[in-house]
């Protein structure tokens, strides 16, 4: 049996059990590939996967990592892909597969691959791919964003919360950039959002309608659930539309459907992994235009490279919710 090397846990149990050792090499399926890792991004979501709090786990022992940029290193013989093309893609953890992106290989879907062009270095495509994409997804896609319109993005500050502004503001959005420091306040004004609010210090709603008016927002962007989750519901106007794309709070929020019933407010949920098969060329065009958007500089991944053997610690650091913009691990 062949082995490789990667951070592996053992059991469902905090990430700081993860061990630096070696795990079976795995096999594949059709439509997936294996990838020698070069670039490893860091989510929040690994911290859930590693406590048993993701909505699909793994059989253990796995290796936790959901998003990779590298080279193909194996694929099948009818694949649109070929050994050493440089691709960013989401791991098949996603999915409760257990070869993720914090070892030497890992193993993807086909549908979730992208062919990085060779302007754009290992460490920009990790930082940029399920940030951007699922941001694109959402406001492009779920919410339909209109020129004009009022966007909220809760956690503003985060890979994902930058993403969102930067994109809502593309499309001709007016953004409300929600904050939990004066650190991350002062960081995001960079990206000219219309309104920066720091929630700790600041009463949310008080701002925004003294700003906007009365329940004058259209789009709600939420990663965190929990009590965030529902104060920015309750911001939104007469056929608002709230994006539902993570709970970084660690709470899942209970629905305040009255409240969504008499405003006509539209819950939306934003995973567009399912898309993987309802419709990866969608994704594949949208992967191709932030691509584009970067090379023009209409967009500005924010992130920390770190090395390899740094993982444990800052996804610690992930957990202590100070981090602004993403972190990428290199091999």
């Amino acid at each position: 049996m062949e082995f490789y090397q990667g951070w592996v846990q053992n059991e469902i149990a905090p990430f700081s059990n993860l061990k630096y050792k070696s795990i079976e090499y795995p096999t594949i399926n059709e439509k997936e590939l294996i990838i020698e890792t070069k670039a490893a991004t860091l989510n929040f979501a690994d911290l859930l996967l590693s406590s048993g709090m993701y909505q699909s786990n793994p059989k253990t022992p796995f290796v936790p990592g959901f998003e990779v940029a590298g080279t193909v290193k194996e694929c099948s013989t009818d694949s649109k892909f070929h050994v050493g093309d440089r691709v960013v893609a989401a791991t098949t953890v996603f999915r409760s597969g257990r070869f993720g992106s914090f070892g030497e290989y890992c193993v993807a879907s086909e549908n979730l691959a992208y062919k990085l062009p060779e302007e754009i270095s290992y460490e920009v495509g990790a930082a940029m791919l399920m940030s951007y994409l699922t941001s694109d997804f959402a406001l492009h896609r779920r919410a339909q964003l209109k020129k004009g319109e009022i966007v909220l993005v809760n956690a503003a500050a985060g890979g994902v919360g930058i993403s969102a502004v930067q994109l809502a503001k593309i499309q001709g959005a007016k953004v409300i950039a929600a904050v939990g420091s004066d650190e991350k306040k002062k960081f995001i004004e960079q990206f000219e959002p219309d309104l920066v609010i720091n929630y700790q210090k600041e009463n949310l709603k008080d701002v925004v309608e003294e700003k906007f008016g009365k329940r004058s927002v259209n789009v709600f962007y939420d990663q965190v659930g929990g009590e965030p989750y529902e104060e920015g519901v309750r911001l939104l106007s007469s056929e608002g539309r709230a994006l539902i794309v993570g709970f970084a709070s660690g709470n899942i929020p209970s629905q305040l459907l009255s409240y969504l019933l008499v405003r006509n407010i539209s819950l939306m949920g934003v995973f567009m992994i399912s898309f993987e098969n309802d419709d990866k060329e969608y994704l594949e065009t949208r992967m191709k235009t932030i691509f584009d958007r970067y090379l023009s500089k209409e967009i500005k991944p924010i992130y920390k490279t770190i090395n390899f053997d740094e993982i444990v610690k800052y996804l610690e650091f992930i957990g202590s919710r100070k981090t602004i913009g993403r972190i990428v691990a290199l091999r």
